[in-house]
C-alpha cells in the first residue's frame, strides 16, 4: 500500500517538475538549475505521498459489507422493503 503511494508520488513529482522546468526555461539564463529542480521534486514527492497515504487509508474503511445478515452486502432495511428513514 505504501509502495503504491510512493510510486504514484514519484510519478506526480516527475511530471510536475517537468512541467515546471518547461515553463521556467529561459534560453538566456545559463546557470545550473539542477538543485532547484531536485528541491521542487522532493517537496512535491513528500506532500503527494503524504496526501495519497492519508486518503488511501481512509477510503478502504468507507464501504463495509453486511456479511452477518447474509445479504451479500445489501442492507437489511432496503432488502426487507422498509424505507431507510
Amino acid at each position: 500500500m505504501f509502495g503504491q503511494c510512493l510510486l504514484t508520488g514519484v510519478g506526480i513529482s516527475g511530471v510536475s517538475t517537468g512541467i515546471y522546468a518547461t515553463f521556467t526555461n529561459d534560453k538566456n539564463d545559463h546557470r545550473d538549475r539542477k538543485n532547484e529542480y531536485i528541491t521542487i521534486f522532493s517537496i512535491i514527492l513528500v506532500v503527494s505521498v503524504f496526501i495519497l497515504f492519508i486518503f488511501h487509508n481512509q477510503s478502504e474503511s468507507l464501504v463495509k459489507t453486511n456479511t452477518i445478515m447474509g445479504g451479500g452486502g445489501i442492507s437489511p432495511t432496503i432488502g426487507g422493503g422498509k424505507p431507510p428513514f
